[in-house]
């Protein structure tokens, strides 16, 4: 009799590491992008992905009761990002350096290099003005390029909700820059 049980119990946890491999296959990419998003950085990403797959296998008791998987994994994956973005170092100078070596030696001018800097700095700094409530559904439309209905289930709200917000972040980007413009060609 222990020995039916042993083999149920065995044959029972493979069927679960088969399970538990087939969500990772599926969803691996998906999780990366999210994770992508907030961190910007693959190896961070790719250790935000390992940490939502791992918080997912803790909770293999309870995976019946997920209703969709793909919406579960988005929203840990984004809460894993943020929280490791919270926790993350800011660049250092080396880092930095390495970047501009790297730059001249595609050939770049040290104009090319600080007009390409500065202005992506400027847009990020624009896009980090935004309130957080339309600067997530910007983030993960335009620079991820995930659906609204991608958008909704990560964040939790309405898809009408997320096409709406984005559409204000864009309008107040565009009303900003337009103003930098302005200033940049009355001087």
């Amino acid at each position: 009799m222990e020995q039916v049980i042993l083999s149920h119990a065995l044959l029972s946890a493979e069927a679960r590491d088969c399970e538990f491999e087939a969500v990772v296959h599926e969803h691996a990419r998906h999780v990366y992008r999210v994770a992508w998003a907030i961190l910007r950085n693959h190896h961070d990403a790719e250790d935000a992905a390992q940490e939502t797959f791992l918080r997912f296998l803790r909770q293999r008791k309870h995976w019946a009761e997920i209703r969709n998987q793909h919406a579960w994994l988005a929203r840990t994956a984004w809460r894993v990002a943020l929280d490791r973005r919270r926790q993350a170092a800011p660049v250092s100078l080396e880092e930095a350096a390495k970047a501009v070596a790297t730059l001249r030696a595609a050939g770049a001018s040290a104009e090319e290099i600080a007009s390409h800097s500065q202005i992506l700095a400027m847009v990020e700094r624009l896009v980090a003005s935004l309130p957080k409530e339309l600067r997530d559904p910007l983030t993960l439309s335009a620079v991820e390029e995930m659906t609204s209905g991608e958008i909704a289930e990560i964040l939790g709200i309405p898809e009408g909700s997320v096409r709406e917000r984005v559409s204000r972040a864009r309008g107040i980007l565009s009303a900003k820059l337009a103003g930098l413009m302005e200033k940049g060609h009355g001087r």
